[in-house]
């Protein structure tokens, strides 16, 4: 493996020489810089990165945790931070929690150790003490998909309440007073537990009487969704609407109804939360409560890079706007 020594002699300049042109390269002449490049690559040097941090004090990575990469709203996410981070020459680490608040807490330590700038975090573990700890060391960080709307967190996020509020006023609007809500596991979703307070709020609003049976939580794998949809639809007064917290679980909700025998929108009203690309393409194209995740994305990398750079003089907490997308998953109700 080539040395910092090799890349001196090939390029006929000094060690010292090569390692600014490695840390600090602005401060090395053009023609300078450009004869320790050429040598780099004619010899494959690979720097450490982490070696060029105790220079700089940084080392222009930053750690995205989310809870899994696999649901499209968090992909759209990171592809607005890698976005972002691309344009200041900064790199994205990312790790999936799986929504275990134990794993992400590891996660930060481990990315931490990494000498990392900063973190984004979609967080399923708001109570715990690992969040308290980056506060007490001053180390940059932002929350993303964030209910936070003051303290001393900057934060990043949509008015869940409102979303979920505007969801089941459509579903009202429509008829419905059966309505039903497939929610993700309060315990891990504080996002979840805003929509179901804006749901609550819609059925008051609108004179329905809340029936708790007609809350099911859920986990976010497909079995789960379609056992907890079947449930529902098996009582002697199934639901004919249900508000899905997000897109995966209405897609799921959609297939369980249509097992169970049921059409939507015929015979059930589905919508979801998310609006995911996808949610256009299925059949029925599914009514959703769309969240700008691209942006969310963007403007979470945006406040963390200003955060690397010099301390806030106070964190920010930025709401985006959610807005309702109506497909043909929902249609009004059919009196028997």
């Amino acid at each position: 493996m080539a040395t910092i020594h090799d890349v001196a002699k090939i390029a006929g300049v000094s060690t010292a020489t090569v390692s600014r042109v490695i840390n600090l390269p602005h401060k090395v002449r053009p023609e300078t810089r450009e004869r320790v490049e050429r040598a780099m690559k004619v010899c494959r040097y690979q720097y450490n990165a982490l070696a060029r941090g105790f220079v700089t004090k940084r080392t222009n990575t930053i750690g995205l945790i989310m809870p899994t990469i696999s649901n499209p709203v968090f992909a759209e996410s990171t592809r607005g931070i890698q976005d972002v981070a691309g344009q200041s020459d900064f790199h994205v680490i990312l790790g999936n929690s799986y929504y275990d608040g134990d794993k992400e807490a590891k996660l930060i330590e481990v990315l931490r150790e990494r000498q990392v700038d900063g973190l984004i975090i979609t967080s399923t573990n708001m109570k715990g003490d690992i969040l308290r700890r980056l506060l007490r060391d001053d180390f940059p960080f932002v929350l993303l998909y964030s209910t936070v709307r003051k303290g001393p967190m900057s934060a990043v996020g949509v008015d869940n309440f409102l979303g979920g509020y505007m969801a089941t006023e459509h579903l009202a609007g429509l008829g419905h007073t059966r309505i039903a809500m497939l929610a993700g596991s309060f315990n891990i979703s504080d996002r979840s537990f805003h929509r179901w307070h804006g749901y609550k709020k819609c059925l008051k609003d609108y004179g329905i009487p809340y029936d708790p049976s007609l809350l099911k939580q859920t986990g976010f794998g497909l079995g789960s969704v379609k056992e907890c949809i079947q449930a529902l639809l098996s009582k002697d007064r199934p639901p004919t609407a249900v508000f899905c917290s997000n897109d995966l679980v209405a897609l799921g909700a959609m297939e369980g109804a249509r097992e169970k025998g049921f059409r939507v929108p015929e015979d059930l009203s589905v919508v979801g939360f998310d609006g995911m690309p996808l949610s256009s393409y299925v059949y029925p194209r599914l009514t959703t409560v769309y969240q700008p995740a691209y942006d969310m994305g963007r403007r979470a990398a945006d406040i963390l890079l200003a955060q690397t750079r010099e301390k806030p003089d106070k964190p920010v907490h930025d709401m985006l706007d959610v807005q309702l997308v109506v497909r043909d998953s929902t249609a009004p109700l059919v009196s028997p």
